[in-house]
């Protein structure tokens, strides 16, 4: 299925008649980028999409606890005149039998005479086809069972409420029974057991029909009350998530104030504190450094010069010393070489090179000393040049960077601080937001509350079911005496166990598939492999069980809060991958409250590749100019909704913010 195009006329916040194509430009660019601010209309156009296919059955974001007539009635845009009313045109494409046909949905209603009258007209390949339109209930449940459009059709911000397990189960349990076929089951199940209930009353009389009677009203009162709490129920969520939306705008606010930094003030000035004394110290190791050798590196050649000096002056003190004992030496040396009758030009030459080294000897003696040091000078000077100083250099660079980075970040916190907002201009918005917070976790208790006494509800209902059945079984033997009577609700009896093992099994059989592609979904959506590594689904109760990568139970509370949306967008993505069904998705608010690395997740991982055709309904906030880039090459199309305070109108243009030709 292919949506091409969507026609509204007066309806919510679009005045006039207003179109959307929607046909993918191209494969490889299934994504349509519908861009808008808060109240521009990008929720008005997904209760559009699910008004005109379901009608009374559409899960609507804003209905409450009004009727379907008053809801169109609402609906109806405020600037127009209702007698002539509002309207939804919705043309799709496809495949029927092997072949491709074309639709025109038109789901249109006015304020009439006698209220709200409403009409429903189907064109099939240009053709009116009345019978259609007449059947169209019949035949958009038959494709799409509204009791999985959420998978298909839904506001990604409220899906967080599907990480909560009971929650989860709900969906589970509604979406397991519609993928499979299990409600006609479910149907026929609750037509025998009143075939068997008719039968049993005929065959009543006096006081047993009374008691039977008296306990079915039982049951009836508690239905009724039941199904009261669950439209209380219904009313708070609705109350709550509109206040969860109330809170999301002014936390933004907040943000954009500075109460972020507010909030961080004390941490910031201790933060601030610590790098000073850090700073401190690492002042006072300078200071040490400085008092020892630091200061001769300033004066590095002349130590060279004067340990040159030094080591020459050691020489000369030699030679003084040697000098006197190097002629006596000499002479003893040639008296020897002539008692020995040395050969007179062999002796000369000896002669000539002792008195030519102690001429140098004297000319090194006769060279003036300055410093006059003694013998541990040079060696001490030596180790000051080779070791001390490239010691005191290295340590003392190393605290000289670690203080200007410090300097740096002093500097930063400094100016992070002189950002924060002062009390009094930050205090309102605070306790604004404050008391929003308390409003939301009260209505939370108030639907804790109403859960409780729905359960509460249920277990007194099913109470007084066991009581209309002890009064059906009482005297059974006698009631029962017609054999074709009993022959039926014995038949009857089997077929219903047969049902309920026939439910057991098949719900068994494919929940694998599901668990499967549930786990696949949530892998590809977090590249975490080890996070979760099993996922089962409990074919009585539905509820989910995670299998975390010990091998161990994982609670969904050990779960970021990112992780849990993620988790649930995977729980929807895999339940629209084992409907098998090739249905758009539409996605309101698709990035909800996720941070920026779980953002990513999903532009990158999941809204490509989610469906042949995706619609994103989004702020400027939520995909911005970065996660606009990340998509650009997948989308084929992108529209921005404005709206005009002086027509009270939202106007439909082509291009998303900001660089409006590079999406067209």
């Amino acid at each position: 299925m292919i949506f091409d195009a969507i026609e509204l006329e007066n309806v919510g916040v679009y005045g006039g008649q207003q179109q959307l194509v929607l046909t993918p430009e191209r494969e490889g660019k299934p994504i349509i980028l519908i861009g808008g601010m808060n109240g521009g209309g990008k929720t008005t156009l997904l209760d559009a999409v699910q008004l005109a296919l379901y009608g009374p059955k559409a899960r609507i974001s804003n209905r409450g606890k009004l009727g379907y007539r008053e809801y169109l009635k609402a609906a109806i845009h405020r600037g127009s005149d209702p007698s002539e009313g509002a309207s939804i045109a919705i043309h799709f494409r496809r495949v029927v039998d092997g072949e491709m046909h074309a639709y025109r949905l038109l789901r249109a209603w006015r304020e009439g005479a006698k209220g709200i009258e409403e009409t429903v007209e189907v064109l099939r390949d240009g053709e009116p086809d009345p019978v259609l339109g007449e059947h169209w209930d019949e035949y958009i449940e038959s494709y799409i069972p509204s009791g999985i459009s959420h998978l298909f059709f839904f506001d990604a911000e409220q899906i967080k409420d599907l990480a909560d397990g009971q929650q989860a189960a709900e969906l589970l349990g509604t979406a397991i029974h519609s993928l499979l076929g299990l409600d006609l089951v479910e149907r026929l199940d609750s037509d025998l057991l009143a075939l068997e209930r008719r039968k049993k009353v005929a065959a009543q009389t006096g006081t047993e029909l009374a008691l039977l009677r008296a306990a079915e009203e039982n049951v009836g009162r508690f239905d009724s009350l039941l199904e009261q709490a669950i439209l209380e129920r219904g009313s708070l969520r609705t109350e709550a998530d509109q206040l969860a939306k109330v809170v999301t705008q002014c936390e933004r606010q907040f943000r954009l104030e500075g109460g972020d930094l507010f909030e961080k003030r004390v941490e910031l000035e201790a933060e601030l504190k610590d790098l000073h004394d850090r700073l401190s110290i690492e002042e006072n190791v300078l200071r040490e450094i400085a008092a020892g050798a630091a200061p001769l590196l300033l004066i590095q050649p002349l130590l060279a010069n004067l340990e040159n000096e030094a080591t020459r002056e050691a020489e000369v003190q030699k030679a003084q010393i040697v000098l006197g004992t190097l002629e006596e030496r000499d002479q003893r040396m040639l008296e020897v070489l002539r008692k020995a009758r040395f050969a007179a030009p062999q002796l000369a030459k000896v002669e000539s090179l002792f008195q030519e080294d102690r001429q140098t000897r004297k000319k090194l003696v006769g060279e003036p000393c300055h410093l006059h040091a003694d013998e541990d000078f040079v060696t001490n000077l030596r180790h000051l040049r080779a070791t001390a100083l490239p010691e005191a250099r290295a340590n003392m660079d190393h605290h000289l960077e670690s203080s200007s980075i410090l300097r740096e970040r002093i500097t930063r916190a400094e100016t992070t601080l002189a950002r924060v907002p002062a009390a009094d201009a930050i205090g309102k918005l605070q306790r604004e937001l404050e008391t929003l917070r308390i409003r939301l976790q009260q209505k939370m208790g108030d639907i804790n509350a109403a859960d409780a006494k729905i359960q509460a509800l249920s277990r007194q209902r099913e109470a007084a079911e066991s009581g209309v059945e002890k009064a059906r079984e009482k005297h059974s033997d006698e009631i029962f005496g017609d054999e074709s009577r009993q022959r039926v609700l014995k038949h009857s009896a089997k077929v219903r166990q047969t049902l309920k093992k026939f439910r057991s099994t098949m719900i068994r059989k494919h929940a694998g598939k599901i668990e499967r592609l549930m786990l696949e979904s949530f892998t590809q959506l977090l590249r975490k492999t080890s996070l979760v590594t099993g996922i089962q689904i409990d074919p009585e109760s539905f509820r989910i069980d995670l299998t975390g990568g010990d091998g161990k139970p994982l609670p969904f509370e050990r779960l970021s809060a990112g992780e849990r949306q993620l988790l649930a967008t995977s729980l929807l993505w895999g339940l629209a991958r084992a409907s098998g069904r090739p249905l758009p998705t539409i996605i309101d608010t698709p990035l909800g409250r996720l941070d920026s690395s779980h953002r990513r997740h999903l532009v990158d991982r999941y809204f490509p590749v989610a469906s042949h055709q995706v619609i994103l309904l989004s702020t400027d906030e939520e995909i911005d100019e970065d996660s606009l880039k990340r998509l650009q090459k997948f989308v084929g199309r992108s529209y921005s909704l404005h709206f005009d305070e002086a027509l009270r109108s939202t106007q439909i243009t082509p291009g998303y913010f900001w660089n409006h030709e590079a999406t067209c």
